[in-house]
């Protein structure tokens, strides 16, 4: 319940506060005095987006506050869930800066626009001229429905697995697209990894090709100098090995005579032997270069082939181009399996898809059972604000497409007049039949919902006289149930009120600003009295007035 609001520094309101009761207020006033401002911030406090243009004084900050009486049975695992801490005397807090900047807060805790809204719409349910239209749309009328069946369980249960649907639906969607494509690239991949496979590459094959290449483009030269240092080593003439082991015998056998031959013949056969060893590798050597044209012609095919594979591959090594052969197998391997994924995800796709159907079953169930009864209540309702011959039903068509809420697409119809079969009511309703209905949807919402306050604003647009006072003895009945706010032009609903509130514009030369003021039971009378006669208030008018309050 809306306990206080306080207002400063927004539009033409320097500073108010009312303190409002429980059960049914009104609030009257000249049309431009300014009821509309109040509304607008209220509507800060459920999350509408505001900006400095709507400051007074455009050097300080403006300031809208409320505070409600809340039950924490209802609310307080909202509170929880958003980390702010529950007080049964909560207070919402909407600040709007100099330069444009807005802060928010719920019992002093900071918190982010998208909170203030959800706690806002739970706290308050503000119902403009302008929401009349929202009659003629299929989801407010889903949602009458849905709150008379008390759904909301239900349908957060759907909403999760509508959601799951869409997720499984898209991967199999996007694993179509993909495979059709694959579909169209596959032979061109696989030629291009037959390409690759019957090639056989192997990692360091390239370099050791390369290396052998070049070895035997020169193995003419090779051998000639083989050649030439064998016949050097071993040659009679300049048999060098063999001079210098003749050279170390005749040092050994003089090493007697001197330390120093000693010493000459053993580095000398240090160099023998070292001597002895690389002619032995020359030899060895020597044998194995063997310079075959045919065995260097296929080498340089075999390079030729890698070489090509990789300009046409963009690759710059063989490791490149076994690296993109991996990649196409995959590829390929991808495409052959596909059958059977397709499989998989199409199992996966029709197993969420019927468990949100069957939760979509349920929701279908309990719409039928709940229209079956709001038809002849809404037709009662209306035949008791002055429409005798009015019919109302609900056409609900069920679909094996799921949407958002379920199976279904609701249709409200209508017909005033009897005998004239009922139309969608968008199309057929006026003005003063529209606000009527609404009336009675918003009531449905307001005694199956959890908010506990509802301001109507101007919705008895187009009817007057006996209508409008009927219309306020059924907000006057709401009001035992709930804290109800009414915006009126029209004196007979606002004498139902218990509490009447008037808005008013005061001028001076320099400054134009609006209050508002808790009526007295005289002033009440004054008042009502100018909603029925205008400015000149006449004898017969405060008679009227206080018939109407009773007095």
């Amino acid at each position: 319940m809306l306990n206080i609001l306080r207002i400063s520094n927004y539009a033409l309101i320097e500073h108010l506060e009312i303190i409002f009761n429980k059960g049914f207020s009104s609030v009257t006033g000249e049309t431009g005095a300014g009821k509309s401002i109040m509304l607008g911030a209220l509507s800060l406090l459920m999350g509408k987006r505001a900006d400095s243009s709507v400051l007074k004084d455009k050097t300080c900050k403006s300031i809208i506050e409320a505070e409600f009486f809340i039950t924490p049975d209802i609310f307080q695992h909202y509170f929880d869930d958003f980390d702010i801490d529950f007080d049964e005397h909560t207070i919402i807090r909407r600040e709007i800066l100099p330069y444009g900047k807005t802060r928010a807060f719920i019992n002093d805790t900071p918190v982010q626009l998208s909170v203030l809204k959800t706690i806002g719409e739970l706290l308050l349910d503000i119902h403009s001229q302008h929401h009349n239209l929202f009659v003629k749309e299929s989801q407010f009328q889903l949602s009458v429905i849905d709150a008379y069946a008390q759904n909301s369980s239900l349908l957060q249960d759907y909403a999760q697995a509508y959601k799951q649907c869409k997720i499984v639906e898209k991967k199999y969607t996007d694993f179509l697209e993909f495979r059709s494509k694959a579909q169209q690239d596959f032979d061109y991949y696989s030629f291009r990894l037959q390409e690759l496979e019957k090639a056989q590459l192997n990692r360091g094959e390239q370099e050791q090709l390369e290396q052998e290449l070049q070895l035997l483009e020169h193995g003419e030269e090779i051998k000639r100098v083989l050649a030439d240092a064998l016949y050097m080593f071993q040659h009679e003439d300049v048999d060098m090995v063999a001079h210098l082991q003749s050279l170390e015998q005749s040092f050994t056998k003089h090493a007697s005579v001197s330390p120093e031959f000693q010493n000459f013949s053993s580095r000398i056969s240090q160099v023998s032997i070292e001597l002895s060893d690389i002619v032995y590798e020359i030899e060895r050597y020597n044998t194995h270069v063997d310079f075959d044209p045919s065995h260097l012609e296929s080498i340089q095919q075999r390079l030729n082939e890698i070489y090509t594979l990789q300009q046409k591959f963009s690759c710059a090594t063989i490791e490149e181009l076994l690296n993109e052969q991996e990649k196409l197998a995959q590829y390929v391997s991808s495409v052959e399996q596909s059958d059977m994924d397709e499989s998989s995800l199409k199992k996966e796709r029709d197993k969420v898809h019927h468990v949100a159907y069957e939760k979509a079953k349920v929701l279908t169930e309990r719409r039928r059972k709940a229209i079956a009864l709001i038809e002849p209540y809404v037709c009662d309702f209306l035949h008791g604000l002055g429409m005798p011959s009015a019919s109302f039903s609900v056409h609900m068509d069920t679909h094996e497409e799921l949407f958002p809420h379920g199976a279904d697409k609701i249709k409200m119809l209508f017909s005033a007049n009897k005998n004239i079969t009922p139309q969608w009511l968008g199309e057929v309703a006026s003005g003063g039949e529209i606000s009527r209905i609404m009336l009675c949807l918003k009531t449905i919402l307001a005694q199956r919902g959890q908010v506990q306050t509802i301001i109507f604003d101007e919705i008895d647009t187009g009817v007057s006289g006996e209508i409008a006072d009927k219309m306020g003895d059924v907000m006057a009945e709401l009001a035992k149930h709930m804290q109800v706010i009414v915006i009126t032009h029209v004196p007979q609903i606002a004498a139902k009120s218990t509490m009447q509130f008037k808005v008013f514009k005061n001028e001076t030369s320099d400054s134009t600003i609006t209050n508002i003021i808790v009526l007295s039971q005289d002033e009440r009378i004054n008042e009502i009295a100018k909603m029925i006669s205008g400015k000149n208030v006449t004898p017969e008018a405060i008679k009227h007035a206080k018939g109407l309050l009773q007095i």
